[in-house]
């Protein structure tokens, strides 16, 4: 769900990436925990296309261009878009595999 372009409750995760990607400068090491990822850069740009920052980069784009386009954009859409209370981290207080 989404209120003005924002999603209702964006974690605190993901608005710290917004701002990072904002601020980020070549070499940069990624941030966790999408340095953990795969593939980082591809599921940045897939958090911040599902949050609206950016579109998605044309295919083919070469990943400089996608990067400063992609800061660029992060800067413009965290001056229009106030930080909203940033919902807590859900994680369960216990994981248990098999019966208890």
């Amino acid at each position: 769900m989404r209120f003005a372009g924002v999603p209702a409750t964006m974690r605190r995760d993901d608005w710290l990436l917004v701002e990072w990607v904002a601020g980020a400068q070549p070499g940069d090491p990624f941030p966790e925990p999408w340095c953990q990822a795969h593939s980082p850069l591809q599921a940045m740009i897939g958090r911040l296309v599902e949050f609206g920052v950016i579109a998605p980069p044309a295919p083919g784009t070469d990943v400089a261009t996608i990067a400063r386009e992609t800061s660029a954009a992060a800067k413009q859409w965290l001056e229009q878009h106030p930080r909203p209370p940033l919902a807590p981290q859900q994680v369960p207080r216990k994981m248990t595999w098999g019966p208890q």
